[in-house]
């Protein structure tokens, strides 16, 4: 009723307050689930650097030095960006590839598929774990290809690195933009990606249809899903990143690289 006796105007207005309230809400939630993300991974460096710290307390100078030195390699690892996605793809394709090469070696007469598939088991098996390896090795290229045009990026502009070392979210995201839309390794793995999603779905329904006598059932069975929930959490990323800034803001620029202005 106050809405009406000041006009719609006014709850147009209010109602655009309460929308851009609840965006607010949500663009820092997904803040804190990133940053969270980033502290659960960035764990085992703290670790190191810890014992390495102890070390330290004992007189222990190569091991303090070889704890130091891979806590150090896992934070600088931790605040590059895609660094959660890094982690996610090798977990899951490691996964992938253990259920493979587990089930290539259980192979047996009694395992095979229907009369409707195209190749027999074996051969799923090989393409479906060359899948797996292709995302084990692109993950971190393109995390690197990030990483460099974002260094490009801070030597072409002089400065953008912001208190406590933290990249603004633009400059991070027109990295990924940049990386995304216009390597040619990024446009082969779209398609290499849209085929593992394909053949694993086509292989999950082989796999239903092989029989209970075969021991491996279940391991062919768990390799195509993971395939499948794969492309899914790729393309949930890549989306969360495309569109949302606020994801590319957490990113923070480690003190040890940081870079002088490049003279013209």
């Amino acid at each position: 009723q106050g809405c009406v006796a000041r006009g719609t105007g006014a709850c147009g207005r209010q109602s655009g307050r309460r929308r851009g309230v609840i965006h607010s809400r949500g663009v820092y939630a997904m803040i804190y689930v990133f940053n969270g993300c980033k502290e659960i991974c960035g764990l085992p460096g703290k670790a190191c650097s810890a014992i390495g710290d102890c070390c330290k307390s004992i007189s222990c100078q190569p091991l303090e030095e070889c704890f130091k030195t891979i806590g150090n390699g896992c934070s600088s690892f931790t605040e590059k960006p895609l660094s959660t996605f890094v982690l996610v793809t090798w977990l899951m394709s490691g996964f992938e590839l253990y259920y493979c090469v587990t089930a290539i070696g259980g192979l047996g007469p009694e395992c095979a598929f229907g009369s409707d598939a195209s190749v027999d088991m074996s051969t799923f098996l090989y393409v479906h774990a060359g899948f797996a390896v292709l995302n084990l090795v692109f993950a971190p290229w393109f995390q690197h290809q990030v990483w460099q045009n974002i260094v490009e990026k801070v030597h072409a502009n002089h400065a953008c690195v912001g208190p406590n070392n933290m990249l603004s979210g633009p400059t991070v995201q027109e990295a990924f933009k940049d990386v995304f839309l216009t390597d040619f390794g990024v446009l082969f793995y779209f398609f290499a990606l849209l085929a593992s999603f394909a053949w694993s779905w086509t292989g999950k329904g082989w796999a239903d249809g092989v029989s209970q006598t075969c021991e491996i059932k279940g391991d062919v069975g768990q390799a195509a899903h993971l395939g499948m929930v794969f492309f899914w959490v790729a393309a949930v990323y890549s989306f969360c990143w495309y569109k949302c800034s606020c994801c590319a803001g957490s990113v923070r620029f480690p003190p040890q690289q940081q870079y002088s202005p490049v003279n013209p």
